[in-house]
């Protein structure tokens, strides 16, 4: 990201000004995207500005903002344009060195902007290209261990990179290596505009990632293909054969049998298995990943940075079996109220939920008001020598168990899936980045109206009935029989090609893939399947009678 290129008609002229931004320059350009250089007046200091411009759908119009193309593609641009800032608002969270670091994002000129860490380096590509003779087998193992250690992160908050590439990974002066941008806004257009040819990278999208349908399950093993493929690039200069071409013949000569002179047979033997065409015969996971390769891990996994509940991305999200992560505070709460109710809690805990819990001093704070010490008030709150009421210390251990329940409860209950459910009495969610993220607010303020300090006995009084009465309404939901008893869903497995938006009831549930299943309620139902090149699919359904429980239609089959 260190030389400027040529900038085409499509981008902004030098010196315009974008909120405190200025541009300087143009690093690059793409299909979906323009990087800038620019300088960031507020803080003094150069950063990597990139602006949403897919130029498939939209120009550029005479006052600098974007217009699209045609009244057929705002839609599709619009998806693209959330999906672009949802991937800003996901990697805001990170403060990894291998991850790039995003300072801002917001909307303007009828697109949106992302204010990154200027990184001053190049490419893999870039280095391949022009000084191969830095490629070493050392230099190679170094990129895997910190590429690999970013994408165990992503793992962690249940997202796939989906996109690693010799153009993605930037290598900084330093040594270090930083992996860049999913590129989920070209994914998602691809994926509407049915061109796989865009959307994935030849010779290093594994074989699951052409699958148009669920039909081929995407894991680590996925980026693991990518990253193999990245370093067979670097060691041999060009990249792999295509996945699906080696399905029928493979023309790759594993590297191990090359007799590459300053690499060993182990290294070129593990990224052989990284390159294994069938997902089953590559490494499973990072660890096993690291195993072959020879690299040790070492020091404290980088955390998360500490600013809210973690975003989803609908075109990313593909690992249910990761542990969820935390809303801030979650993990001091839970230790703050020593409450028999552990279950809704435990899943917060963690390994980055709980680490930046620590670095929260709000969080912090909250755990100052033990249980065993609310009990007895506090001398200096003793008006005329006479205590608090009793009846005090009980509400307030109450307020810090049921702030802990419903931290433990909007855990269970934000936990991104790949199943669309259908609540029987309320509209489906398309995507869990539209729910408003529940305020962490209530935790400290709760904690916080029972400090060491006691405060005023009137203050006390006025608070506490106020938060007791969210305490009987929260308890009279987890005592209740009925809300315990989960209501009877049936679960339809979804096979949808190429794509399609989901409608249950009138109301929009997802888009599949990379959905794959959807859970209805007991009861009737009216599907409709739609996408906008071809006529709406539908069909009436009863639980109680359709025997199936698969889904699935071609639209390909019926055009318009």
């Amino acid at each position: 990201m260190n030389a400027l290129a040529p900038g085409s008609e499509n981008c902004l002229p030098i010196g315009t000004r974008l909120a405190d931004f200025e541009i300087t320059g143009v690093l690059g350009e793409g299909g979906f995207g323009i990087v800038y250089m620019a300088f960031d007046h507020s803080l003094q200091r150069s950063v990597a500005l990139k602006e949403y411009m897919p130029g498939v759908l939209a120009t550029r119009a005479s006052d600098n903002s974007i217009l699209v193309r045609a009244e057929r593609h705002q839609e599709t641009f619009n998806v693209g344009l959330k999906s672009f800032i949802n991937e800003a608002r996901f990697l805001a969270q990170f403060d990894h060195p291998s991850l790039v670091k995003v300072h801002r994002f917001w909307e303007q000129n009828r697109t949106a902007y992302t204010a990154m860490q200027y990184y001053d380096g190049r490419t893999i590509k870039d280095i391949v290209t022009q000084s191969p003779e830095l490629v070493t087998e050392a230099w190679c193992k170094k990129v895997m261990k910190q590429i690999l250690d970013a994408l165990e992160m992503l793992y962690t908050m249940k997202i796939l990179h989906r996109d690693v590439s010799p153009d993605n990974i930037i290598v900084q002066e330093s040594g270090d290596a930083v992996l860049l941008d999913f590129g989920s806004a070209r994914q998602i257009i691809g994926d509407r505009t049915r061109g796989l040819t865009v959307i994935l990278k030849p010779g290093y999208a594994p074989v699951e990632q052409y699958a148009g349908d669920a039909s081929l399950d995407q894991g680590p093993y996925t980026d693991i293909y990518a990253l193999a493929a990245v370093m067979f690039f670097a060691i041999i200069k060009e990249p792999p054969a295509t996945s699906i071409a080696r399905m029928v013949r493979d023309p790759v000569k594993p590297l191990a049998e090359r007799g590459l002179p300053g690499y060993s047979q182990e290294f070129l033997a593990a990224i052989d298995k990284g390159l294994a065409v069938l997902a089953q015969d590559r490494p499973q996971t990072i660890d096993a990943f690291r195993a072959l390769l020879g690299i040790e891990t070492g020091g404290e996994a980088p955390r998360a940075r500490p600013t809210g509940p973690a975003q989803r991305f609908a075109t990313l999200d593909r690992l249910p079996d990761a542990a969820a992560a935390a809303p801030p505070g979650a993990a001091a709460a839970a230790a703050a109220a020593k409450s028999p109710v552990t279950g809704p809690v435990k899943p917060n805990l963690s390994k980055s939920a709980s680490g930046s819990s620590r670095q929260d001093p709000q969080a912090r704070s909250s755990r100052r008001p033990k249980p065993e010490t609310a009990d007895k008030p506090a001398k200096s709150a003793k008006p005329a020598g006479k205590g608090l009421p009793p009846w005090t210390g009980i509400a307030a251990s109450g307020v810090v168990m049921v702030a802990a329940i419903a931290v433990g409860l909007y855990s269970l209950l934000s936990k991104p899936s790949d199943t669309i459910m259908v609540a029987p009495a309320q509209p489906a969610i398309a995507d869990a980045s539209a729910l408003p993220p529940p305020p962490p607010a209530p935790v400290p303020v709760a904690v916080a109206a029972t400090p060491a300090e006691t405060p005023v006995p009137g203050e006390t009084a006025t608070a506490t009935p106020a938060v007791a009465g969210e305490a009987v309404a929260a308890a009279d939901v987890l005592a209740d029989p009925a809300a315990d008893a989960a209501p009877e869903t049936f679960n339809y497995k979804l096979s949808i090609k190429p794509w399609g938006t989901i409608y249950v009831d009138g109301k929009e549930a997802g888009v599949t893939p990379p959905l794959k299943k959807l859970t209805l309620p007991a009861g009737k139902h009216k599907i409709r399947i739609a996408n906008p090149g071809f006529q709406d699919f539908q069909l009436s359904l009863d639980t109680s009678k359709n025997k199936s429980r698969t889904i699935e239609h071609d639209f390909t089959a019926q055009p318009k």
